[in-house]
Parts: C-alpha cells; structure tokens; sequence
C-alpha cells in the first residue's frame, strides 16, 4: 500500500471538538461543525488531532467523538481519526476502533513526550499500525509533541505496509520540501501549502498534495484555493492565499509561538472566532482555558470583519 491507493489531496480540516461550559463533550454542536465543513466543500476531515483537543479527552471519549465523525460525514469525504497516544496500545486501540467506526484512515504521531530513539519509533509505529488494515498517516508536529521525525527516518517509516501518507507540520520549510523530494513518490504529503510557496509548487509540478487546516475561518474560499490552483487560476489563488495569511497574521500575533496565538491558546482563540462568526465552537476543556476577555475578544471580531467576514452582534 502507497499514495497511487489513496486519493488524497487538497484542503482538509481539522475540526474543533466543542465543549460546553462545564466541560462535557457536545455532541449535537460538533456535529453541526462537522455539517459545515462537508458543506463548504472541504476535501476532507482529521477529528482527533491538536486543534481537536484529543489530549484533553478519556479514551472513551475518543472513540465518540470518531463515532459521530463517522455518523455526521456519512461517507461524502475521506474522514480520518486521529490515534496519538503515549501507549501505544492505547493507539491501538483506538485505531481498531477507528477501524470498525467506518473511518477512512488513521493518524498517529510519535509517542508525546516519550522522546524515543530510531528503534523504539519504528516499533511503535509497527504496532500501532498491525492495529488495523486501514491507511495510515504519520504526523510530525515537533512543536507539540515534542520529538521531530527526521527526513530518513519518515523514509523509513514509509516501509510500513499500511503508511501511506504524512502529516508534516514541521514549522521548518526546508523539513517540508526535503520531505517532498525523500518520499513524495511514496506518500501523500500534506504540509502547509495554503500559501504562495504552496502555489507555486503545486503549479510547477514539485510535489505537495495538500494542507491540514485549524478548522475553517474562511469556509469555503480555504478548499478553493487547491481548486483554483489546480485548474491554474493563480490570480484566484492568490486573492484567497493572500486573505488568509493577513487573517492568520492577525490572530497569532508578534509573539505567536506556533502552538498558542496572540489572544490565548490555539483552539481557545479559534474556538472565540468561531462563536463570534455564530459558528458552534463551543469552550475548550481543561487544561486549555476560553478567551473571554472583552478587549481580546473585541480585537478578534475587528480581525474577522477586517478579513470581510460577517461576525453576529455583539
């Protein structure tokens, strides 16, 4: 199994997991949010992952959380669950899971905060991955877990029967094109490409596949960007491109350290956006907290309005 059996690519979300305010999981809200991706044309979905606060949620929990993915995409994209664990029977597990949910893939990224030498990687990869006959994804996000997958050893996890693709958020753009060039005839890679460099490689033939976005600000300009840039629209691509990285400069600020924004937390700050544009982000869980400070929540709605989005009344 390699990229020519998948046909992934293009602008796929990775949704918020709404909360409500005393800290239970709001099954109803994520569902809707799940409803408005699948309709602004999204080219598929991540649950699960940072933006989806896995970390902050028993494994019980996962396991509904994909169950109503799988429920509310009802097969119309490709719906992978995110499986990153520590324990990498607990991964398992959840893979095996994912599995009989009716996913389309799994995701997994090193064990968090294990630090684990070559060795100990591939192992836990391997059985992670003997969990289930699914495709798999490896994720590289050195900034959260941190432990960053080298270019040779991501070539060496290609060899997986089942890896097929990788998640590469290395905030290091020479990782990103290295990785296109090591594995891009293996692996489906996913980077951040909702970008001009992200343009001009899809357009020149480089390699890329597509971009992992933090839920959906820009509804559904954020997929048409691959489309415009697919079809060779650039002056299009480059309207929408340009819109998303003012939008983006915005809300992570000077001091935005690639995992926590200017106004708090990644998902709290995406989740504030949200309820102002009167989407249902819902509250982030423990131990991230909500951004309700009025002056940063102020600041938030002049950003979105000044992207040339619609915020309900304040």
């Amino acid at each position: 199994m390699d990229r020519k059996d998948v046909d992934w690519k293009g602008y796929w979300t990775a949704p918020v997991t709404p909360f409500t305010a005393d800290g239970r999981l709001d099954e109803p809200a994520f569902a809707k949010v799940i409803e408005y991706a699948v309709g602004e044309g999204v080219h598929g979905i991540l649950v699960n992952g940072s933006t989806g606060e896995w970390f902050a949620q028993t494994t019980a929990e996962r396991e509904r959380v994909a169950e109503v993915a799988v429920e509310a995409v009802a097969g119309r994209v490709p719906l992978t669950i995110g499986v990153s664990c520590s324990r990498a029977d607990d991964a398992a597990r959840l893979a095996r899971h994912a599995a009989n949910a009716g996913a389309a893939s799994v995701m997994s990224s090193p064990p968090p905060m294990a630090r684990p030498t070559d060795a100990e990687l591939v192992a836990y990869y391997e059985e992670v991955a003997a969990a289930t006959e699914l495709p798999m994804w490896l994720y590289n996000f050195p900034q959260d877990n941190a432990h960053n997958i080298s270019v040779s050893m991501i070539d060496r996890l290609a060899d997986i029967p089942n890896v097929v693709a990788i998640k590469q958020s290395t905030a290091d753009t020479r990782e990103l094109l290295a990785t296109i060039e090591r594995v891009g005839d293996r692996l489906v890679v996913f980077g951040h490409l909702l970008s001009r460099l992200g343009l001009a490689l899809i357009t020149s033939g480089y390699g890329g596949d597509g971009h992992f976005g933090s839920g959906l600000l820009l509804g559904r300009e954020m997929p048409e960007f691959f489309e415009a840039a697919w079809r060779g629209d650039t002056v299009r691509a480059i309207e929408i491109v340009d819109k998303f990285e003012h939008l983006m400069a915005g809300l992570l600020g000077a001091r935005a350290d690639g995992y926590n924004w200017a106004f708090g937390g990644m998902q709290p700050t995406l989740k504030a956006a949200m309820n102002l544009l009167g989407q249902p982000g819902g509250y982030p869980r423990r131990p991230k907290l909500p951004v309700d400070d009025p002056a940063a929540l102020h600041r938030i709605r002049t950003i979105l309005e000044d992207a040339g989005l619609t915020c309900v009344p304040a």
